[in-house]
């Protein structure tokens, strides 16, 4: 396997054409990675206020989210997840919904 120097140099070594595409490429995943992120942070934040408004009715229940789509449920995490995987989800967002203060305030004392 190649250090990174030694791929850095080897680029350095190519014409200047090559080195623009390479420069694209690295350029345009970073950009895939970025919205890749962004979808993923817009489902977490779907699945959170979906649960604030559903936490009464699934307590004490797994719940399998995507976004803000109830995939399954239940009391057993794992028929939860599997009933996910069987429905296509390769990773499943799973939380176990619990009753929360809404104001706690912790400190150490």
């Amino acid at each position: 396997m190649q250090t990174a120097n030694e791929i850095v140099n080897a680029i350095h070594n190519l014409p200047r054409g090559e080195q623009e595409k390479v420069r694209r490429i690295l350029i345009e995943e970073e950009r895939e990675k970025d919205k890749k992120l962004k979808a993923e942070l817009e489902l977490y934040k779907k699945a959170k206020d979906w649960i604030e408004e559903h936490r009464e009715e699934y307590l004490n229940q797994w719940v399998c989210l995507e976004g803000d789509q109830l995939i399954s449920h239940g009391m057993d995490g794992m028929e939860v997840h599997q009933k996910a995987k069987e429905a296509g989800i390769d990773a499943p967002f799973m939380v176990r919904v619990i009753d929360e203060p809404k104001n706690f305030v912790g400190a150490w004392l």
